[in-house]
């Protein structure tokens, strides 16, 4: 299969919908815990609606995203509502636990707001967002691949799945889960290295 065309144009699309979904939900997460974090009124509005979406199953959202909007933009959207609480909840956590000493020196020596969250919310917070990344690339790829396996969007790993179901072609099904267990794998891993990296220099 890794001969042909279609095999890694299937993997391309599927790990580019899937990544737009992650980083969708990584700045939607970030935004909405800062602002739930800064007004409270926020924070009882929205609290019911992350606690929803975590509990709604895959694949009730795929049925209900195959009813709005095209199939080709399943697997983002799957991604991105799966990943979204994950980063609320960690972003959240990390500013609540930012060390109000450090915040109460920062306003005694009138440092200015944009430096107070570069030198003290971000190096907090950091290793937080960090782990909700690492723990969701690996769920927006599963996500988002039994997405595209439940609307069998064409083109897509799912789809290929699919197929492989309904032609009870087993060799093509093994070589599939193969592949997305190889390619989950590889970008957990290059996630890892690359925050690691990044807080490594962050926090010098």
């Amino acid at each position: 299969m890794a001969r042909t065309a279609i095999f890694w144009q299937s993997i391309a699309t599927s790990l580019g919908r899937v990544l737009q979904g992650f980083v969708f939900a990584m700045i939607a997460g970030i935004l909405i815990a800062a602002l739930s974090a800064k007004l409270k009124i926020f924070y009882r509005l929205v609290l019911p609606a992350i606690n929803t979406i975590n509990a709604v199953p895959i694949a009730s959202f795929t049925i209900l995203a195959l009813m709005a909007f095209h199939s080709s933009n399943l697997s983002i959207f799957v991604a991105f509502v799966t990943v979204l609480p994950i980063v609320f909840y960690n972003t959240f956590k990390g500013i609540k636990n930012t060390d109000p000493k450090l915040l109460e020196m920062a306003n005694v020596f009138n440092v200015p707001t944009h430096k107070k969250i570069l030198k003290i919310y971000v190096k907090t917070v950091a290793p937080y967002v960090a782990s909700a990344a690492n723990a969701g690339i690996g769920f927006a790829w599963k996500s988002g691949i039994a997405a595209e396996l439940i609307g069998v969007v064409r083109g897509t790993i799912g789809a290929n799945l699919h197929n492989a179901r309904i032609f009870l072609n087993t060799a093509d099904l093994f070589a599939w889960t193969i592949a997305i267990v190889l390619l989950s794998y590889t970008m957990e891993r290059l996630f890892r290295l690359l925050f690691k990296k990044t807080l490594g220099e962050s926090l010098l």
